[in-house]
């Protein structure tokens, strides 16, 4: 027997806990029977809320999905076409343009404006 060597747990994972063991032993009484019978039914309850809630929300991703496709195809064609002459000015909030520079040459760089400010 000395050349016989004991088995260790490869990693600990494999490492039996008091839960596991406990999980994993087979109920033997009636009352462990009916505990453990009521935790899955929970269980099996639970997961077919959890699967009919990704199902709701599947159609809805869906329907955006489809949305947002319809969208895009019909700015596709606006796409291709040849520019507009004049870009068209927005109206609202948002950044304005700023106006088109006809000669640098010409404008004059803004004058410097000092103030006097007294203590």
């Amino acid at each position: 027997m000395p050349n016989e060597k004991r088995k260790s747990p490869s990693t600990f994972r494999s490492v039996a806990t008091l839960q596991t063991l406990a999980r994993d032993v087979r109920p033997r009484e009636r009352h462990q029977i009916a505990n453990r019978f009521a935790r899955l039914e929970n269980e099996r309850a639970r997961l077919e809320r959890e699967v009919g809630i990704w199902e709701t929300r599947l159609q809805a991703t869906a329907k955006k999905l489809a949305k947002v496709r319809e969208e895009i195809e019909a700015l596709r064609p606006l796409l291709d076409e040849a520019p507009a002459p004049k870009g068209a000015c927005r109206s609202g909030r948002g950044q304005r343009r700023s106006p088109a520079l006809t000669d640098t040459r010409e404008r004059s760089p803004a004058p410097n404006r000092t103030m006097q400010l007294g203590y």
